[in-house]
């Protein structure tokens, strides 16, 4: 069993247009590595739903775990919400910060970057 893995900030200071310091203000991506010797090199970015008020909790991790038994590395994105009081673009803004997040590392984390698709 892989060990609980760790949120990366986005951005490295504030994230654009944030509207303070409390960790739904900080966008993070949670990288799940499936076993190396099941590895694809495909990945996907996991966006989990909630019409922009809530992450849906079984979209994240559990999506994740799944996509990791097929050999496919999953990264769920903790995105800015509406219900504190973001608004487009800074989902989108989100959602592409990870995309170059993963891509930026595709290297270092086994991933082949033609092969790295979103999901939410």
């Amino acid at each position: 069993m892989q060990e609980q893995p760790t949120p990366i900030r986005l951005w490295p200071g504030d994230a654009p247009g944030a509207l303070g310091q409390e960790p739904h203000d900080i966008p993070t991506l949670t990288p799940y590595f499936p076993d190396a010797k099941s590895a694809t090199g495909a990945a996907i970015l996991i966006c989990p739903g909630g019409g922009y008020g809530h992450l849906a909790p079984h979209e994240g991790e559990d999506y994740a775990l799944f996509l990791n038994t097929l050999g496919i590395a999953a990264f769920v994105l903790q995105y800015r919400l509406g219900n504190n009081n973001y608004r487009h673009p800074a989902m989108l803004q989100d959602a592409a910060r990870g995309l170059r997040t993963i891509r930026a590392n595709a290297s270092k984390w086994d991933i082949h970057k033609n092969k790295i698709g979103i999901m939410g």
